[in-house]
Order: C-alpha cells, then sequence, then structure tokens
C-alpha cells in the first residue's frame, strides 16, 4: 500500500486560535517543499457552514453548504504542490488504496471537514469526491504528531467492550441494531453452548464481547481497568454544551449514582476512563486499540477557542492508536452499517484502511439522504511493520475460529461415541434428541466449512505464511472429514445420504493428506505436519473395502446436497507405489528423529509438543511392516507411556496440549477403527488414552 504523508503546521499552541485568511500554515508532503498555506474561511462563515452540515438548517441549505464546502476544501488541497506530484506518480503496489495521512494538531484545522474535500485539478477522478472516486483509491486518516505507534502491537485475540448509554433526557439509541451486529461479528470464535445453557452461553459469548447497558464512567474505567479490552464501542448521543466560557460536544452517558440522571463527558474524561491503571496489580496502564463512538459530533471540535478538542482527538492525543467518530452526526442506519462493516473486518485481522474506504463507499451508496459518509472521521497511527503484524493476525483469527469451529465438531463426535471425559467409567453421553443432533452436525459442518473459506483466501494474501496455512487447510479437512462420518453414522440420514457423507469423509482425509506433505516440504523443520501426513497415509492405506469400494465408487450426491469436494476415482483402490523421497519407513525414522531433537529444545513448548508427536509415531508403528530400524513391538507400549506422562507432566494436567493429544488419540479409538483395519494399535490407543486426565476436558471443550 503506499503511503502519502502530510503535515500541516503552525506557530503556537494547539488552542486559542481561530480560523481566518491571514493565519499562515506550513505544509509539508513527503520529500517535497514546504509551501505557506492559507484557508478562505473566517471563523464564524465556517461555523454557519458547520450548522448546515450538522443538520441545523434547511435540506436545502444542507445540500448546498455540502458541495460548495466540498469545492473550498479542494482548492485547499490543490494549494500544495507536492500533494499533487505524489498523487501524479506511478503506483505499482499490489495493494491499489493510497493511505493519506494528514498530520495535523492545531485544533481549528481539526475544524475542517478534510474528508468532504473533491478531488483536485491534476489529481486522478478530478472533480469527484476524493475519497470516494475510484481512479485512485484514498484512504485518508487523521493522526496527531505526538501519538507513537511504533511500539504498538496489533491485538491478535480480539476482545470488545459494547457501552451503550440513553438517559432520559436525551433520545433512544439504536442499541439492540448495534448488539446484535456485534454478536453477529463475533460469532467465528464462539466455541459451542447448549441454547437452553443461559450461564454457559453468556460465558462463551463474553470470552470475546462484553455489553454494559446503562454505562456511567465510573462502569467504563472499572470495564477497562479489569477487562483487557483490545477494542471499545461507545453508543450514545453527542451534545452540545457550554464549558466555561468556550462551546465543547460531549457524551450523554449514565449518572454512576443515579442512573436516571445525565452526565456529560468530555473528551479528557473518557479517555482517562478508557486508559486506566490495569487492576489488580495496578500494572501499567490499559490500552485499546480500537475505539468507535457511534454518536453525533464525536469528532467535532467545538470551541477552539479554551485547550481541548473533540473527543475523539482527546482519545487519539491519549494514546489510543485508532479511533473512529463522526465529526456530524450520524444517522441510525449509518451507524449500524458503519458497525457491521468495521468490525466484520476489524476481528478478521483485515487491514483497517481499505475497511475504511469500503464503508465510506457504502455509506454514500446505500444512505444518500444524509452524508454519513463525510461524517466518518478516523484517526489512526500504525506502527511502521503493521503489514506484517497483521498478517499474523489474519492467520491466528483463522486458526482460532477453526478452532471454535472444532469445538462444535468435538461436541458433535462426542455426541455419537462412548468415549467421554470420565475416563475410569466410561460413561455414555448423555441421550440426545434427533432432531438436536442433525442441528448440532449441520452448525459443524458450516462453521468448519466457513473457516475454511478464510485459510483458502490467505493462501493467495499470505503466500509467505503458506506452510502454516496448509497445515491449518490440512487440519480443517481432516475435522470436516471427521464429522462427515459421524454424520453417516447417524439413523436420521437416509442410505443415499449416508454413502455420500461416507465418501466425502475418505476424499477430504485424502485432500488433507496432501495438505499435510505440502505443508512440510514448505518447512521440514517441523515434524508435526510429517507426522500427520504418516497418520493419514497409513489410515488411508489400511482401508477396509466397504470404505474403499466408497471413496472409489461414489453415489450420485444427494439433492440439494453441497458438494465442495473432487471425486478421487480408483486412485485409493490402486496398490500404493510412493516414490523414494515418501517411503514410509524413512519418514517414520525422519519424524521420530526430528522429535528426538525437539525434545531437547529450550523452547518449552518445542519439548512438550515432541512428547505427544512421539506418542502418534509409537502408535502408527504397530500398524506398519516389521522393521528392524524401529522399535520392537514389545518396546512400544513402554514408550507411548512414558511420552504420555512426560506430556502431562511437562505441559500440565489441564493445559490445551494435553486436550490437543488426547482428541488426536481418540480418533484412533473411536473414528479410525471404523474405515481401516488398525486392529493392533487401537489396543494400546485405548491405554494411552485412559492415562490422559480430566482437567484438560473440562477446560478447553
Amino acid at each position: 500500500m503506499r503511503t502519502i504523508t502530510l503535515e500541516l503546521l503552525r506557530h503556537g499552541p494547539a488552542h486559542n486560535q481561530l480560523l481566518s485568511p491571514l493565519t499562515p500554515y506550513l505544509a509539508l508532503c513527503e520529500n517535497h517543499g514546504a509551501v505557506t498555506l492559507h484557508v478562505p474561511f473566517e471563523h464564524n462563515q465556517f461555523l454557519h457552514r458547520l450548522s448546515a452540515l450538522g443538520y441545523q438548517l434547511s435540506d436545502e441549505s444542507r445540500l448546498f453548504q455540502l458541495q460548495d464546502t466540498a469545492r473550498v476544501m479542494s482548492e485547499i488541497l490543490a494549494m500544495i504542490p507536492g500533494l499533487t506530484a505524489e498523487s501524479s506518480k506511478e503506483d505499482h503496489a499490489p495493494q491499489p488504496l493510497t493511505h493519506l495521512r494528514l498530520i495535523i494538531s492545531a485544533s481549528e484545522l481539526a475544524l475542517l471537514p478534510w474528508e468532504l474535500a473533491l478531488s483536485p485539478n491534476g489529481f486522478p477522478g478530478a472533480g469527484q469526491y476524493l475519497l470516494l472516486q475510484p481512479q485512485m483509491p484514498i484512504c485518508l486518516t487523521r493522526e496527531i504528531r505526538r501519538v507513537e505507534g511504533e511500539t504498538l502491537r496489533w491485538p491478535q485475540e480480539p476482545k470488545i467492550l459494547f457501552a451503550a448509554a440513553a438517559p432520559p433526557s436525551v433520545d433512544p439509541i439504536p442499541l439492540e441494531s448495534h448488539l446484535l451486529a456485534l454478536r453477529r461479528s463475533i460469532n467465528p470464535w464462539v466455541k459451542y453452548y447448549d441454547e437452553g445453557d443461559d450461564e454457559t452461553r453468556r460465558k462463551r459469548v463474553e470470552e470475546h464481547l462484553h455489553f454494559l447497558p446503562e454505562a456511567s464512567i465510573d462502569a467504563i474505567e472499572t470495564a477497562c481497568a479489569t477487562g483487557a479490552f483490545t477494542h471499545v464501542h461507545i453508543l450514545a448521543h453527542g451534545v452540545e454544551r457550554k464549558d466555561n466560557y468556550d462551546t465543547r460536544f460531549f457524551l450523554a452517558l449514565h449518572n454512576s449514582l443515579n442512573p436516571n440522571e445525565t452526565d456529560y463527558i468530555s473528551g479528557s474524561r473518557l479517555a482517562t476512563a478508557l486508559r486506566p491503571s490495569q487492576r489488580p496489580d495496578s500494572r501499567g496502564l490499559a490500552r485499546p486499540v480500537v475505539v468507535t463512538l457511534a454518536s453525533c459530533d464525536s469528532a467535532n471540535v467545538g470551541s477552539v477557542a479554551g485547550a481541548g478538542s473533540s473527543i475523539a482527538h482527546a482519545l487519539h492525543e491519549s494514546g489510543i492508536p485508532m479511533v473512529v467518530a463522526g465529526q456530524f452526526p450520524l444517522s441510525f442506519e449509518g451507524s449500524v452499517r458503519l458497525v457491521e462493516c468495521l468490525y466484520d473486518g476489524l476481528l478478521w485481522g483485515t487491514d483497517p484502511r481499505p475497511l475504511l474506504y469500503d464503508v465510506r463507499r457504502r455509506l454514500y451508496a446505500q444512505f444518500r439522504t444524509t452524508h454519513d459518509w463525510a461524517a466518518l472521521t478516523a484517526y489512526v497511527s500504525l506502527p511502521s511493520d503493521f503489514d506484517q503484524q497483521i498478517k499474523g493476525v489474519q492467520i491466528r483469527q483463522a486458526m482460532r475460529s477453526i478452532n471454535a469451529a472444532m469445538n462444535y465438531a468435538d461436541e458433535a463426535t462426542r455426541r455419537f461415541f462412548s468415549k467421554t471425559r470420565t475416563k475410569s467409567s466410561q460413561t455414555e453421553t448423555a441421550p440426545t434428541p434427533p432432531e438436536d443432533q442433525k442441528k448440532l452436525i449441520e452448525n459443524a459442518r458450516a462453521k468448519i466449512g466457513d473457516a475454511k473459506k478464510k485459510l483458502v483466501r490467505l493462501l493467495d494474501t499470505i503466500p509467505d505464511e503458506r506452510a502454516q496455512i496448509k497445515g491449518l487447510l490440512a487440519s480443517t479437512e481432516k475435522r470436516e472429514a471427521e464429522v462427515l462420518y459421524t454424520a453417516s453414522e447417524s439413523s436420521l440420514i437416509d442410505e443415499k445420504t449416508r454413502k455420500h457423507d461416507k465418501s466425502a469423509s475418505i476424499q477430504l482425509l485424502t485432500k488433507a493428506k496432501d495438505h499435510y506433505w505440502d505443508s512440510f516440504l514448505l518447512n521440514r523443520a517441523d515434524s508435526w505436519t510429517l507426522i500427520q501426513y504418516l497418520s493419514l497415509r497409513l489410515i488411508l492405506k489400511h482401508l477396509k473395502p466397504t470404505a474403499s469400494e466408497a471413496a472409489a465408487n461414489p453415489p450420485a450426491p444427494p439433492p440439494n446436497a453441497q458438494v465442495n469436494n473432487p471425486q478421487p476415482g480408483n486412485a485409493l483402490l490402486a496398490p500404493e507405489k510412493a516414490p523414494p523421497e515418501k517411503d514410509i519407513d524413512a519418514l517414520w525414522s525422519l519424524a521420530r528423529l526430528l522429535s528426538l531433537y525437539d525434545l531437547q529444545s529450550s523452547n518449552r513448548q518445542v519439548a512438550v509438543w515432541a512428547n505427544g508427536n512421539l506418542i502418534e509415531l509409537y502408535l502408527l508403528s504397530l500398524i506398519m511392516e516389521p522393521d528392524d530400524d524401529r522399535p520392537k513391538k514389545d518396546d512400544v507400549r513402554q514408550m507411548a507411556m512414558e511420552r504420555t506422562e512426560a506430556l502431562i507432566d511437562g505441559a500440565g494436567r489441564d493445559s490445551f496440549e494435553v486436550y490437543s493429544t488426547e482428541r488426536q488419540i481418540v480418533r484412533y479409538i473411536t473414528w479410525f477403527p471404523g474405515i481401516a483395519d488398525i486392529g493392533p494399535l487401537v489396543k494400546l490407543a485405548d491405554e494411552v488414552f485412559q492415562r490422559f486426565p480430566e482437567e484438560a476436558e473440562e477446560k478447553w471443550k
């Protein structure tokens, strides 16, 4: 993405300066020479324009001022030759968007609606709105010189605080619409819960979204001090009030002592509440990375005579890297669309700059009776390595969505198999009504399918991380195959659909095997992908005749069924003739050697996972052809048990490593025996399974 930096400076403090054609400003654009700039407004004249743009005058006046102010703002930008020169340069960046960083600290310049400007002569799309023209897509963000973004780490596990306030003295707010939009945005990461279990549902949702109704400044401060929120969304009315001799815009929140009374909160008070000392140990200040203000005039400066600024400006100045607000009143519909578009993208790790460009165009296209698109104002300060950071966030969020989808899949398989978390008693899962079984399977399949689509897109957008993405995609294909196999065992499904699901399950395993191999070739230091490749290759090699026939001769899909996988033909029935580099015995020895090296790693997590890898390798050795270079079958049991104890001791009884390894072992007891002849392996897998503690299942399921 190309970036153009434009900074506007003047002498003196940020406040106490009125707009005037007599005031000189210094404009600095990239490495071009500085130019002196004057604005053509007298202060009172511009305040009249703002009254029309704030919907305080007739609609005819509003439309006239909208067009005329856009023209004048264009003329101001045209006075900066360096900006015109930069916009005319050839751009060979893969991302077509241009990021225009507008760095301003003077209060009176923050009054100007830069987002409304037309594209000046000499710019691409001249005469069109600068931030809407498609010839050179531009995202304009505001910034304050003193805000340091170099040390910022973009959050990999977002958590949202939604604070809403509508005390009796102000009009209602679109509370339900905003809450529904945020709830939908977090859905890909919410783990399974029984719809009749309100307590578990609340717990699952609050891992990602905390709702604060009738919000007061005290409640917001307490939540931020104890909740580690990365994103804060505030829905409240912006109110213009006198502040000593100045006029400012405040947020109308509830009074902490009496919710029926209104507490008018300035930008500086809100900034302090959003960045409190973290409790209980007071180690550092809380720092949400993104704050969105769905309130009228939250980016409006008001008076510039006294010290102070707009709410958004104050929040950004306090060190919050990204603040999105409205410099004019926002419509109910526009504010809801803003939340939908921003959070749907931000939570997936989408770069906020194309998001802002997209939401502005949507507001313009969808709401023609308002100018919400021009009201949208973003204060943004990003670190220099942001492009690299955001790639990691995208992969992390895709992985977390997969884990949530797998949580549904685990529940689906748990309902159909007798092996549950109670190892000693081997109690069976409580009977599930047939319709609930069917719904659970459908939900699991849908969530896995959505997660897989995200991963497939990342293969093209982040080619440098193909090894990791391929491994995640392989895991997703494997878990989807497990869900399909589970579905095929249900009495609710007709015979034709059952055969199709069994066939599709084998096809998915084949695809997962290939993805694991691709991942290993891209990163040959990762023994885990090699072991998973060996596992699936051996399972497919030992397919039972019925499974092989179903895969080789799949029936036509049932009516209205979604088929996303190609047919494998008769390849699965043919004797395996692997090339030398895929020799199973050699790969098993390589995987074991890599895992033994990992056991000695100074990285504790690498050493812990090596134990799980070795457990699985020893299990797989029981269904391989005898070989003098591998441990004898009599020794395999002892080795597997030793690694199991080492895993539990090293990772902790309730660790994710223990839970993940246990889930893999369960497959060798419940799923794989149904499709493959792996009898010698199952008994030992069951013994290993019995050694795992219940704590991990309770915590991570």
